[in-house]
């Protein structure tokens, strides 16, 4: 039975009472003790035969239980509060599969929640840091651009985790690689616009000649008397 002892236990028609006695079998005894640093449980199961195993299990600290909020939740909490509000990330978190310590899914309160027992920043939205959509308005491009950029290593935008939000650093938008990508942008635009065979656009700040001085140096000259002529 012992070679079959897993396919047994994991079994679906085991039932838990069956798996009991088959721990009171081959295990009489296991003796248990912990350690403060690291904070775990050890345990030392002796087997009917006379071996030994060590399984050592992490236990909660002081104040902390086995329902806390993920480390990783906090820190895309952390990080998207610099562009979010609470129901935006609570929507973020849900879509890419974070739940509470509860198993709940986000909502703005819960969000609120967290960023308050743990003391997290606020920061006012839309200052010095945005979103990409608001990156695109600023710069008068579109996002398809800004994505590009940050394809392109262009744009030194941060993702926090893949398919959460871009956060980009208002500061960023004026740095010379970002505006020579925008100022590109913009002069293809007023080449598209141009019809076919149009002369190009004067240029809004070199001096323009007025109507009058154009038919003067159009109209015919008077011939001029050479002096010593006869």
């Amino acid at each position: 039975m012992g070679h079959d002892l897993g396919t047994v236990w994991r079994h679906p028609a085991a039932p838990e009472a069956l798996k009991k006695r088959l721990l009171r079998t081959v295990l009489p005894e296991i003796m248990l003790h912990t350690t403060q640093e690291p904070p775990e449980h050890v345990l030392q199961l002796h087997w009917h035969g006379g071996g030994h195993t060590e399984v050592r299990v992490a236990r909660n600290t002081a104040g902390k239980h086995g329902r806390t909020t993920e480390h990783d939740v906090i820190e895309v909490i952390r990080a998207l509060s610099t562009i979010c509000r609470d129901l935006t990330m609570a929507a973020t978190l849900n879509r890419l599969g974070y739940r509470t310590g509860t198993g709940k899914t986000w909502r703005a309160h819960r969000v609120a929640c967290v960023r308050y027992h743990y003391r997290l920043p606020h920061f006012v939205k839309g200052h010095d840091w945005l979103t990409l959509t608001q990156a695109a308005q600023q710069l008068e491009v579109s996002a398809t651009t800004v994505k590009r950029c940050i394809a392109r290593g262009i744009f030194p935008a941060r993702q926090v985790v893949s398919h959460a939000p871009w956060i980009i650093q208002r500061t960023d938008l004026a740095l010379p690689a970002v505006q020579a990508v925008v100022q590109a942008v913009r002069t293809g635009r007023r080449q598209r616009g141009r019809p076919p065979g149009a002369p190009e656009r004067p240029n809004p700040a070199a001096p323009q000649v007025g109507a009058a001085h154009i038919a003067a140096s159009a109209a015919p000259r008077s011939p001029q008397r050479l002096v010593g002529a006869q």
